[in-house]
C-alpha cells in the first residue's frame, strides 16, 4: 500500500515545530511523505538541517489559487498550523484543495474550544478570526465538500502555567479559582508535544476523523489535584483565592481574557461542549507534577 502525502501549512510556529517533529519522525520510519507548504518569504531555513523534506510553494490570495492548486493537487492530508492572523487566508487553500481528486482531509487551524453561539458574538474573538473560522471556511469547506476535522482542545501547556488562563502561579505556589466547582471537576490541558503527535497519527488514518469534531487533550485534572501537586513541588500549602465575577466579565471584553473566561466557564460547569474524544495510541505521557516542575526548573534557570 502507498503511503499518504502529508502537507504541513505554518512549520516554524509555535504549534507547527511539535507537528514537524512528529512528522519527520513518520517520514522516517517511512509511513508517510512529508511536504512543506510555505509562502514566497518564509524562511525554510528554519528547517531541521540534514533532514529531506519536499517544499512547495502556496500564495493564499486571490491571485495564488492556480499556484496552490498545482502544490497541493497530489496530498492526501493538509495539516494547518497558522497563527491567527493567518486564519482568514485558508479559504484560499479550501478553493485549491477543492480541486483535487485525491485530498482525504483538511485540518484547519484554530485549535481551541467548542464556542456557543453566543459566545461568537463578543466582538473581542474577531481579533484572533475565531468567528471566521466557525462561521466561513467550515462553510466553505462544506459547500465544496472538502473533508475537514474540527479539533477541539483543553487549556495549552504553555499558557497554562503563566497563569494567563487559569489564575495559576506555579512560582509563587498560588491558584485562583472562579468558582469552587473547579475544585471538583477537572480542568483540560493539551501541551504542544502531544497534540503534534495526535495530528501525526491522525493524518494516518484520514477516514477516522474526517467530517468530525473531535477533542484532543493529554491531561485532566480537578483543582484539588493541582492544589496538591503545588503543595508537594513547595513544601508548603499553596494559596486558594477567588477569581471574582467582576474580573470575569472584564476579561470577557479582550481576546485574551474572553479565551481565559472560556476555558473558566467550562470547567467550573464541568460542560466542555461538543467534540468526541479520540484515543492516540502511543505516547508516552508525562504527568502533570512532572509537567509542572519542567516548566518551574525552565523559568528559573
Amino acid at each position: 500500500m502507498s503511503i499518504l502525502n502529508i502537507g504541513l501549512i505554518g512549520f516554524s510556529g509555535r504549534l507547527g515545530a511539535h507537528i514537524l517533529d512528529h512528522l519527520i519522525d513518520a517520514q522516517n520510519q517511512d509511513k508517510l511523505h512529508l511536504v512543506i507548504l510555505h509562502r514566497e518569504n518564509s524562511d525554510l531555513s528554519k528547517l531541521p538541517p540534514h533532514v529531506e523534506i519536499e517544499t512547495r510553494l502556496i500564495q493564499l490570495d486571490e491571485r495564488g489559487v492556480e499556484v496552490t492548486k498545482k502544490a497541493v493537487e497530489d496530498l492526501d492530508v493538509v495539516i494547518s498550523s497558522v497563527w491567527y492572523a493567518g486564519i482568514p487566508s485558508q479559504v484560499y487553500l479550501i478553493d485549491a484543495l477543492a480541486s483535487s481528486s485525491r485530498i482525504k482531509l483538511f485540518i484547519p487551524s484554530d485549535y481551541g474550544l467548542s464556542w456557543t453561539n453566543e459566545e461568537l458574538d463578543n466582538s473581542a474573538l474577531e481579533f484572533g478570526h475565531i468567528k471566521v473560522k466557525s462561521k466561513v471556511i467550515e462553510k466553505k469547506a462544506n459547500e465544496l465538500n472538502v473533508p475537514i476535522v474540527n479539533v477541539r482542545v483543553g487549556c495549552f501547556d504553555q499558557t497554562f502555567f503563566p497563569g494567563e488562563v487559569i489564575g495559576l502561579d506555579a512560582q509563587t505556589n498560588k491558584i485562583r479559582f472562579y468558582r469552587e466547582t473547579a475544585l471538583k471537576y477537572q480542568v483540560r490541558i493539551t501541551t504542544l508535544d502531544y497534540l503534534g503527535y495526535a495530528l501525526t497519527q491522525l493524518s494516518l488514518d484520514p477516514s477516522r476523523i474526517a467530517g468530525k469534531t473531535i477533542t484532543l487533550y493529554d491531561i485532566a485534572l480537578t483543582g484539588q489535584e493541582i492544589v496538591d501537586v503545588l503543595t508537594v513541588i513547595h513544601g508548603s500549602p499553596t494559596e486558594v483565592a477567588k477569581f471574582t465575577e467582576e474580573e470575569y466579565q472584564r476579561d470577557l471584553k479582550d481576546f485574551s481574557g474572553s479565551i481565559g473566561a472560556g476555558v473558566k466557564k467550562r470547567w467550573v460547569e464541568n460542560d466542555w461542549r461538543v467534540g468526541e474524544k479520540v484515543e492516540i495510541e502511543g505516547y508516552t505521557h508525562v504527568s502533570f507534577e512532572d509537567i509542572t516542575r519542567k516548566w518551574l526548573s525552565s523559568v528559573s534557570t
